[in-house]
């Protein structure tokens, strides 16, 4: 039987929004959100994907803290594995031993993802962050919702600030934990992205690229859109879509959130 994993947008797990202004300011943040996306993942039938992220950020200068845990709910082939692994092989999990995959519904709470961010001020305009992540295997791998794995990446993003507009590169490598259904490989990641503030409102343009998990698996390779509405210093409300250019990533996907902050 072959594997899969399919991921929803990092912004959603995260509350990654662009950095375009890096104030001093010391706040919490909290967030929820909604994330749904379809795609075949190479596969004959669709999978239908729904996130509810529960999200909270520490902000403490040039340092804060992002933990996020999702309720997930999966329609599809009990072989897609929701995650941020991008994996694609051969597993004895859920339906092994060979054969197609059955179809199948099923929910619950997913990974927990937690990052924490640097930045460094190269200058008045330039600023370099980096930022560690680790995925936690909170979710159920015996209902297909989890790959039963503990995963790190480590990731540096240099963003230049002229006026209105920012424009920020990024790279990293994920060191992928492995089990005997998802023998994972680490691997490359890379992206880029264009933000303009427009009075209180941010439109970012971002385009993430990931190596497959596996030999046999698909590359992810994704653009995103979005759009951040300041309501007042305490409320933002953020919305986005995006689309797969690869096998690993979904056709389509579409998210929102509500972020609300304490103490800025």
């Amino acid at each position: 039987m072959t594997k899969h994993t399919l991921a929803f947008a990092a912004s959603a797990l995260l509350v990654a929004l662009p950095q375009v202004a890096h104030a001093d300011d010391d706040y919490v943040q909290v967030a929820i959100g909604a994330d749904y996306s379809t795609g075949d993942y190479g596969q004959d039938e669709d999978t239908d994907f729904l996130a509810i992220p529960v999200s909270v950020k520490l902000q403490r200068g040039d340092f804060n803290v992002r933990v996020s845990v999702p309720y997930i709910n999966v329609s599809g082939p009990s072989d897609v594995i929701p995650g941020d692994g991008g994996v694609r092989g051969n597993g004895q999990g859920n339906g092994g031993g060979g054969g197609s995959p059955s179809s199948s519904s099923r929910s619950g709470i997913g990974d927990t993802n937690i990052a924490a961010t640097y930045s460094l001020g190269l200058s008045d305009t330039t600023y370099f962050d980096v930022t560690g992540k680790v995925k936690l295997p909170t979710g159920s791998q015996e209902k297909a919702l989890s790959t039963g794995t503990t995963d790190f990446t480590l990731q540096g993003e240099l963003l230049q600030v002229f006026g209105d507009v920012s424009a920020a590169v990024r790279a990293g490598r994920r060191f992928n934990g492995e089990n005997d259904d998802f023998p994972l490989e680490d691997v490359w990641l890379a992206g880029a992205g264009l933000y303009l503030v427009s009075g209180d409102s941010t439109f970012g343009l971002d385009y993430d690229w990931r190596d497959g998990s596996l030999p046999t698996a698909p590359n992810r390779s994704e653009l995103t859109g979005s759009l951040t509405q300041k309501l007042n210093d305490s409320l933002r409300l953020q919305g986005y879509a995006y689309t797969g250019l690869a096998d690993g990533s979904p056709d389509v996907g579409v998210g929102a959130q509500v972020l609300v902050r304490f103490g800025e």
